[in-house]
């Protein structure tokens, strides 16, 4: 992409080229993904986004903080987008319920919904040992398709949470929770608490 050429991007080409920079990640696209005439016309064209593409801009400057340690935008664009982004709907699933009564079932400490310094919000942050534990719990919109390859957002939230919120993520894709479901049902909430247990004990010597 050529920089004299961005004047003829709409504000959807525009957010999804460096959306999608920010999900590549690659340190030789940092340059024109973060280029002073890039940021400056992502600004002069704020008020033409729309939700979606402001939640898509708070993940690039996200990036930003990744790469150089500091917003990319101004402040108060950077808040606006922030505000924008945290305050995105979302709504728990069967699937996560049924990862939180095992939870309680374990007597585990764990908030549910949490939004988080960044912006995100995670499924559920647990406490254990005096770590705290960020667990998304990932239905098949998490994945590419029919595989168990995360999506480029998935990706992305995992990646900018680790390095901005300092958090450890776990994933409780939904086919391993599936096959504990299969099991006779009175093992059901047992099985998945043994399974938790386990993937909790890999980062919090559970």
């Amino acid at each position: 992409v050529a920089l004299p050429r961005l004047h003829e991007f709409n504000s959807q080409a525009l957010v999804n080229t460096v959306w999608a920079y920010a999900v590549l990640n690659y340190p030789s696209n940092f340059k024109f993904g973060t280029h002073p005439d890039l940021v400056k016309l992502i600004v002069s064209s704020v008020d033409t986004f729309d939700d979606k593409q402001l939640r898509q801009l708070h993940q690039w400057n996200l990036w930003g903080k990744e790469r150089i340690g500091k917003s990319l935008l101004p402040l108060d664009v950077s808040e606006h987008c922030l505000k924008i982004f945290s305050f995105s709907k979302s709504s728990q699933s069967r699937l996560q319920n049924d990862v939180a009564r095992a939870l309680c079932s374990m007597g585990v400490t764990f908030e549910e919904e949490v939004i988080l310094n960044s912006g995100y919000s995670i499924d559920l942050l647990v406490s254990i040992n005096e770590k705290e534990i960020a667990i998304e719990v990932d239905g098949p919109s998490h994945f590419i398709g029919k595989s168990k390859k995360p999506n480029g957002k998935t990706r992305l939230k995992r990646r900018q949470i680790r390095a901005l919120d300092n958090l450890e993520v776990i994933s409780v894709p939904y086919w391993e929770w599936d096959a504990i479901e299969e099991m006779p049902e009175g093992d059901k909430l047992k099985g998945g608490s043994r399974y938790l247990e386990k993937l909790l004990g890999k980062v919090g010597n559970c």
